[in-house]
């Protein structure tokens, strides 16, 4: 592992304006994990186990990232997720930017081109709650899967 003042990995540029705020927050949560190291795909799970359709709470959030050299990756997609339905509520996907494609999924909208000015409010939206929810420690379990 690198000195801790140092990124554990790189990013590449997006058609998202994906601050340097999330890129700190995502090698933050890597620093802990040496199996990330010349792995060709990662992905990191954020969960606040007490979600639920009942009482709410955090939403669950998915974001991909794939190497694109040695340690500099681009991130692929982020994926935001809800529980939906009235009597069997099930977890599906409330938002998805699907960078690798160039598509975003939002539950209310359906499937729209990235680089609508919408869709970079919309980023720009979730991802400063998702930051504020980073900083208040809301996900109290994160996963890193890679391969």
């Amino acid at each position: 592992m690198q000195n801790s003042n140092s990124p554990i990995i790189t990013f590449s540029s997006s058609c998202l304006p994906i601050s340097k705020k999330l890129h700190n927050g995502l090698n933050h949560v890597l620093s802990k994990h040496s199996e990330i190291q010349g792995k060709k795909s990662i992905i990191v799970n954020f969960r606040d186990k007490s979600y639920s359709a009942e009482n709410g709470g955090y939403h669950p959030v998915e974001i991909a990232l794939s190497q694109v050299s040695d340690d500099h990756y681009s991130i692929l997609y982020i994926t935001d997720f809800s529980y939906c339905g009235n009597a069997y509520p099930e977890l599906e996907r409330d938002i998805d930017f699907d960078i690798g494609n160039s598509v975003v999924f939002s539950r209310y909208a359906g499937w729209q081109s990235i680089r609508l000015p919408t869709m970079t409010e919309l980023y720009e939206l979730w991802e400063g709650n998702f930051l504020s929810y980073m900083s208040m420690d809301a996900y109290d379990q994160i996963q890193v899967e890679c391969n």
